[in-house]
């Protein structure tokens, strides 16, 4: 009965230090968060300073695996190339030893001078310390070192109960028959690999391995093999991330387990050559929990020295493994990759808002840039047409729609998460701002739409008609990119210049319009040819209109200002740059006259 309960408390130790943890991830990646993605976009092809980015992220968020998942959410956006990212990959590998290193502390003894270092008394002191913060500070960024603080408290604790419930298990003739079979290296290896693979934390499994070392009960013949296969096992995290991913992003993955395979290879191989032939005067002796911590360092450090000269053998390999597609260069392959940047949003990248924020007006910008190219396609069908080309916009419209879901689902996710102001602020209008991107995209195949019924049935415009239709396109698309851009550059003076594209194409618009009816009354045109025409007007407008609401949101969301409404923000603004609007449009009505004027003297072909 006593073994049971000892038992029941050991899990508890475990699920404590799992939780705690959990907690000092997730309150290091809040305070953190925001610094993570310059630090590896800094990354460059000088390899050691990638070794060292890893290193420093992955004490950031106290997890290798949350690391690998960033790595391989970023070469997926082509933000980083697979070979700055193996660095990062090496240095991650070390940074998570860290953990191990901060738990041995648990091994000092209570009454030496350093006894203050001691969990036991740690533990308290930071959940002390942590409840004080979370209770009385007011601003978040110490509310979220209060949690960190309260997470490293419980982690202590979590690892002490374990060590204490050891203790009960360390005569049970049946521990004793599982180590020794663990001592063959295959089976420690992949029961190291299993159990890190379902916890899906190498420092967790490490934290178990040195609560039971306190007992005495396992020596370095059994726990070597184990810490090996725990480095093989924390790459399942990585694997899993990448389905689904870009070529380049299940290289990452790929890479991530070539290098612990290799590494645990080597280290087999020369640790049991040594010990068959000399042998370690240890071999057999209990190990302690500063013993698992410097070998887990030790690994990570020599087979990261061992493999750097080789980074390009090991992109080769990745390479090899995970082949690109032979013959795939047409359009429609072309406009799937906009898709890629969905791999982006990745549930565990979720949990680090301030990355997976960044990530979104990433995929946003995809989006956009998507629907500028089926706007420029649409103008094209309207002078070539082709039921090949009506399809492919109708493909790409079905990709923004799929996009808008995706997008919209995730940024909900992370707005249930404890956020900042300016991160609530962020996503209110993201969500927003891609709510409108796809509704560009139903105006835009409004207009494929449109141009269809005028070569199904037939219709004809007027050279004139087609002049108009010419320039309010250039307009539109002027309209459309400057929107792009600002989601890009954030640049506030590009509002005013959206704000008179806008109101020049409503005026071209109305003028267009009673131009129409009067050949309609003339009948220059028929009834079905002038509602066509009025209605592709109608959609410009809407599509302007669209694209102003964006970047009003941009401009909007990255102000210090309370949030305030779209409308309000447009109402401030345009009171404010009335001037500067009137001021260009009159500059942009003589430019665009010109263009008018010159298209007058082409000929258009139907």
């Amino acid at each position: 009965m006593n073994i049971v309960i000892s038992l029941i408390k050991m899990i508890g130790g475990l699920v404590l230090l799992i939780y705690g943890m959990n907690i000092l991830s997730t309150n290091l990646k809040k305070i953190a968060g925001d610094k993570l993605k310059a630090i590896l976009k800094k990354a460059t092809d000088n390899v050691f300073k990638g070794i060292l980015t890893g290193i420093i992220i992955t004490v950031s968020v106290q997890s290798s695996a949350v690391v690998t998942v960033m790595v391989v959410g970023f070469v997926n956006a082509e933000i980083l190339r697979l070979k700055n990212a193996i660095p990062i990959i090496m240095g991650a590998n070390i940074g998570t030893t860290i953990t191990a290193q901060i738990l041995r502390l648990a091994s000092l003894e209570e009454s030496s001078f350093l006894a203050i270092l001691h969990p036991t008394v740690l533990a308290p002191i930071f959940i002390i310390i942590g409840f004080i913060l979370l209770e009385m500070k007011k601003k978040q960024k110490m509310k979220d070192i209060g949690q960190l603080l309260i997470g490293i408290g419980l982690l202590f604790t979590g690892l002490m109960t374990m060590v204490n419930m050891a203790s009960s298990f360390s005569t049970l003739p049946i521990l004793g028959d599982v180590l020794s079979k663990l001592s063959n290296p295959i089976l420690g290896v992949l029961a190291g690999a299993i159990v890190t693979a379902i916890v899906q934390s190498s420092a967790a499994t490490v934290g178990i391995l040195q609560a039971i070392s306190k007992t005495g009960i396992i020596t370095y013949a059994s726990t070597i093999p184990i810490i090996l296969g725990q480095n093989i096992g924390t790459c399942f995290t990585s694997i899993l991330s990448s389905i689904g991913a870009s070529k380049n992003a299940k290289r990452v993955a790929t890479v991530h387990l070539l290098f612990n395979l290799i590494g645990t290879f080597i280290f087999l191989i020369a640790i049991y050559a040594y010990q068959s032939i000399v042998g370690f005067s240890f071999w057999n002796s209990p190990i302690d929990m500063g013993g698992i911590a410097n070998f887990h360092l030790l690994f990570n450090v020599v087979c990261t020295i061992i493999l750097i000269p080789c980074i390009s053998l090991l992109e080769k390999l990745a390479n090899i493994i995970v082949r690109d597609n032979a013959g795939i260069n047409d359009e429609e392959n072309d406009d799937s990759k906009y898709l890629n940047s969905l791999n982006l949003l990745d549930e565990r990248i979720a949990k680090i808002p301030s990355v997976a924020i960044s990530n979104v007006l990433n995929t946003v910008s995809e989006m956009a840039k998507l629907n500028e190219k089926n706007f420029r396609k649409t103008k094209e069908l309207l002078y070539d047409y082709s039921v090949e080309k009506l399809e492919r916009i109708a493909n790409r419209e079905d990709l923004i729609d799929k996009m808008d879901v995706k997008i919209a689902g995730y940024l909900v996710r992370i707005g249930n998460l404890e956020l900042s102001k300016q991160e609530n602020k962020t996503i209110t209008s993201l969500l927003k701002i891609e709510s409108e991107f796809e509704k560009i995209g139903d105006y835009t195949f409004k207009l494929s739409k449109n141009i269809e019924n005028i070569y199904e049935k037939d219709l004809t415009f007027s050279d004139t008609a087609r002049k108009e239709l010419d320039l309010i396109y250039i307009i539109s698309e002027d309209i459309l990119l400057k929107t792009i851009d600002i989601m890009k550059k954030e640049n506030k003076t590009s509002i005013v210049e959206i704000q008179a594209l806008k109101e020049l194409l409503e005026l071209y618009r109305e003028k267009f319009k009673k131009q129409h009816i009067e050949r309609l009354k003339e009948g220059k045109c028929t009834v079905d040819n002038g509602i066509t025409f009025i209605e592709m007007l109608n959609s410009f407008e809407r599509i302007a209109g669209h694209c102003l609401n964006v970047a009003a949101e941009v401009v909007n969301y990255k102000t210090d200002e309370e949030y305030i409404s779209k409308h309000e923000y447009l109402n401030e603004f345009y009171t404010k740059e009335n001037s500067n609007i009137k001021e260009l449009l009159s500059s942009l009505a003589r430019k665009y006259e010109i263009i008018f004027e010159d298209n007058q003297n082409k000929d258009f072909v139907s």
